[in-house]
């Protein structure tokens, strides 16, 4: 018997064959039509120009779409055609759609089994259209980015965010653009339910100091918080450590106002921690010894930019963080050859597989490399290393990468 004619086999082979493969291999038979068209669909790219031209084919194969990414200008068929044909729809990314009321209405009535929604920069999204996605009682996951021409804040209302967060069960919940400022959460707080949240990002979104605080005591098992321009300040890092106990990701990229008291608050309370971002910021080496003592557990820390780390803070999370595997010291300028290169500095790092030390305070050409080689060679276990072009022989660490200089500055920028 060909062992492909067996259908379980055949779809284990499929499974790792790419779209243009797939396609012409359900040309070979029945058989092979059966088991490779539910792989063609399963991830469905969409344009109302595409269904136009195509919406026989859509029409025959919607039950089969499980994952769809809808571009441009949806009308209202279209919106029908995802809502009334896609029974079987799981995950739905809108991006740079224009999206009506009516519109949405529609869609929110037909695809009750969507669990992971995406609005990516769509014209005419509102907390009002936000709140309408209650209806969708599986929806775990939440992305919205709203069009920098819609950042307007009576678009954003209070009753509106507290009906989405109090009774969605989000798992995860992205924001990124619109004006939360004038957002107290006050209905959340006097909710005594909690919410489900593991996720959170808040992006740009200036939420206020009271808003968050609620948002924060109202999910207590909280994983991941990303909080980015949004003017974070003291208060704002104390808040997180009052109510934050349980979090393993922590992103505080460029929080320029939180002092070592700040940081220390936090770093105290978050035993659990994994990943930190704290990138861009002015933490100093007395915060850092903090972080080396109170978060074992950490696994991946980005420090960018930290122009005031020296090689005191870097000993102190060397020695102190057997589990450290990224380490992010780009653009760390105070720290110089002779600190980073002690023996003491990389004794317990064994486990490091990703260091970036481009941009650091060590001048090519000029400052004696060989501690820091062979240091560096002892790690068995890297598979990055970030340097600067010309810092080492290009033959004697074949995992290095050369970051690209116009690269680097713009995401700086960033």
């Amino acid at each position: 018997m060909d062992p492909l004619t067996i259908p379980e086999l055949l779809s284990t082979v499929c499974n790792h064959l790419d779209k243009p493969s797939l396609l012409s291999a359900s040309l070979v038979s029945r058989l092979w039509s059966a088991v490779c068209k539910p792989l063609v669909w399963q991830q469905c790219s969409f344009t109302a120009e595409r269904y136009n031209t195509n919406h026989i084919v859509f029409n025959d194969n919607a039950h089969l779409i499980r994952s769809m990414d809808a571009r441009r200008r949806l009308i209202g068929g279209d919106m029908r055609f995802i809502a009334q044909q896609c029974v079987n729809l799981r995950v739905l990314k809108l991006i740079n759609c224009r999206m009506t009321p009516a519109s949405f209405d529609v869609l929110c009535d037909g695809i009750p089994q969507v669990h992971s929604m995406t609005l990516e920069y769509c014209l005419g999204v509102n907390s009002r259209m936000a709140s309408k996605l209650t209806r969708l009682t599986h929806l775990s996951s939440l992305s919205i980015m709203v069009h920098a021409q819609e950042r307007g804040e009576g678009d954003w209302r209070e009753d509106d965010m507290v009906l989405l967060l109090a009774r969605s069960p989000l798992r995860s919940l992205h924001i990124l653009g619109p004006d939360l400022s004038h957002v107290h959460l006050r209905g959340l707080e006097r909710s005594t339910e909690f919410l489900q949240l593991a996720h959170l990002y808040l992006v740009s979104t200036f939420i206020s100091q009271y808003a968050l605080a609620v948002l924060l005591q109202k999910s207590p098992g909280l994983a991941t918080l990303v909080l980015l321009h949004n003017a974070i300040k003291n208060t704002t890092v104390q808040t997180i450590a009052e109510n934050c106990t349980t979090l393993t990701h922590l992103s505080l990229r460029q929080a320029k106002s939180v002092s070592t008291a700040g940081f220390e608050s936090v770093f105290k309370k978050s035993q659990w921690l994994r990943c930190l971002d704290i990138s861009f910021t002015l933490v100093q080496d007395a915060a850092v010894t903090t972080l080396a003592r109170h978060c074992p557990r950490l696994q991946v820390l980005s420090m960018s930019h930290c122009t005031r780390l020296t090689h005191v803070g870097l000993w102190e999370l060397l020695s102190n963080l057997p589990d450290l595997q990224d380490l992010c010291l780009c653009g760390c300028t105070k720290l110089k050859v002779e600190g980073v290169s002690g023996k003491e500095i990389w004794a317990c790092q064994g486990s490091l597989e990703v260091i970036d030390i481009s941009q650091i305070g060590i001048r090519v050409g000029i400052d004696p490399l060989d501690a820091l080689i062979g240091h560096l060679l002892s790690l068995t276990r890297l598979k990055v290393l970030r340097v600067d072009e010309g810092l080492f022989p290009k033959d004697l660490f074949p995992q290095a990468v050369y970051p690209d200089h116009d690269t680097s500055q713009s995401q700086s920028r960033a």
